[in-house]
């Protein structure tokens, strides 16, 4: 056999191992495909102009579709009821679209997040607001698989809102679970 085929019989065996452990990682933790996903949350108030503001709990929803082992896009409502203030009882809603990263595609998948959608406040009492606008979702977190196909997560965000909401930004700290179809 001459160098050159052999050069390129180990090439072609080299790039088909290649393409079989990527196909193998993908069929693992960081496959493509859709998921749903729920949990708790607490946010943390982060209100100009509301005096005693306090956090409160809340829930999220959220679905996405995963593209590869580093991206997705993800939708998600998040509702944090009962913030208590010295004006009223305030609650809010989030419901954004956002890109996700993922650093690695093993068991364990940290995670940046960053999109836009709509947020809103009512806020009850003297003064108080109903108003939604235009806001931000930022946010880090982590997925931990315990199967295949179900994942805790635990993030840690920040909601900035603008216009008549800007005063009411939230950090959310949330911990929840995740199901990957396929």
């Amino acid at each position: 056999m001459s160098f050159k085929r052999f050069a390129a019989v180990c090439t072609v065996a080299m790039l088909a191992g290649w393409a079989a452990t990527a196909v193998a990682a993908d069929q693992e933790y960081g496959r493509s495909g859709p998921y749903i996903g729920a949990g708790g949350t607490y946010g943390f108030e982060n209100f100009d102009g509301v005096p005693g503001a306090g956090g409160g709990w809340g829930y999220n929803l959220k679905g996405g579709y995963r593209f590869n082992q580093f991206f997705a896009i993800e939708g998600e409502f998040e509702q944090h009821l009962g913030m208590e203030s010295n004006i009223g009882d305030i609650n809010s809603w989030v419901l954004t679209a956002a890109g996700k990263a993922f650093a690695l595609d093993g068991p364990i998948q940290p995670f940046a997040l960053a999109g836009m959608g709509l947020v809103g406040v009512d806020q009850s009492g003297a003064g108080g607001i109903d108003d939604d606008s235009v806001g931000f979702r930022f946010g880090a977190g982590v997925d931990f698989y315990a199967t295949r196909n179900i994942a805790i997560t635990a993030e840690v965000g920040y909601i900035l809102g603008t216009a008549g909401v800007g005063d009411f930004n939230i950090v959310p700290v949330s911990l929840g679970v995740l199901y990957r179809f396929y």
